[in-house]
């Protein structure tokens, strides 16, 4: 997590449409993940490019059958060699398809 924190701009936001999750700052955003975000724990990611900034498919484990199922795309903003902001997308049966990303992860 600490990782990540310092490469977050200290203005940066997070939001996951459809939901009205909105965060703004690192220590905001570090909680966030260490809390209800570790639901995502052992998340699968596949990079890909949306409008030209880092992204990736997110795939969360199914359960006690260790199967994996799309989960949301995630876009990074970034901005001076820092994140300004993290947006995951839910609509995954839609925009899954439109970046390549596989139903379950290869490595799965």
């Amino acid at each position: 997590m600490d990782s990540l924190v310092s490469l977050l701009h200290e203005d940066a936001t997070m939001s996951m449409p459809p939901y009205a999750l909105w965060l703004r700052g690192p220590e905001h955003i570090r909680t966030w993940f260490l809390t209800v975000g570790s639901a995502c724990e052992g998340s699968r990611l596949i990079p890909t490019t949306a409008n030209g900034m880092p992204a990736y498919g997110q795939y969360r484990s199914n359960g006690p059958d260790g199967g994996f199922h799309p989960w949301g795309l995630g876009v990074l903003e970034i901005s001076g060699g820092q994140i300004v902001g993290l947006n995951t997308f839910l609509d995954t049966e839609r925009l899954f398809p439109l970046f390549g990303l596989p139903a379950v992860p290869p490595d799965a």
